[in-house]
């Protein structure tokens, strides 16, 4: 049986992001459905509190088969990639957001996100 195909690290360059801005953009564009903290289990989407790091599809959410098996731990330059266009990055995921076109936008909500 082949190796599970796993997302590999973006080769992208992430700008420098301000936090404030992007708890604006969280508030915005996130928290209707996210949170830091809460159960996983009974929760909309999943927790974000420490994801810098983390395997994706790894907690107590019930996530899409497809980000279940990514293969990859969360960074920048995943995050990155990924909040442009959520479901073209990870094919089968259950998030339901278009995404953010604009760089500095992406760059601003992941440094809010690390700091979290």
């Amino acid at each position: 049986m082949p190796p599970k195909k796993t997302i590999a690290e973006p080769n992208v360059n992430v700008p420098n992001g301000d936090a404030a801005k992007g708890r604006d953009i969280f508030d915005q564009q996130c928290a209707a459905c996210h949170a830091f903290e809460g159960d996983d289990k009974t929760a909309s989407a999943p927790t974000l509190g420490g994801l810098i790091g983390r395997k994706a599809g790894s907690t107590q959410f019930p996530y899409s088969k497809s980000m279940k098996g990514a293969g990859f731990n969360w960074s920048e330059k995943h995050l990155f990639v990924f909040l442009k266009n959520p479901s073209k990055y990870v094919v089968g995921t259950k998030m339901a957001f278009a995404g953010l076109e604009n760089e500095q936008e992406r760059a601003d909500l992941i440094a809010y996100l690390a700091n979290n």
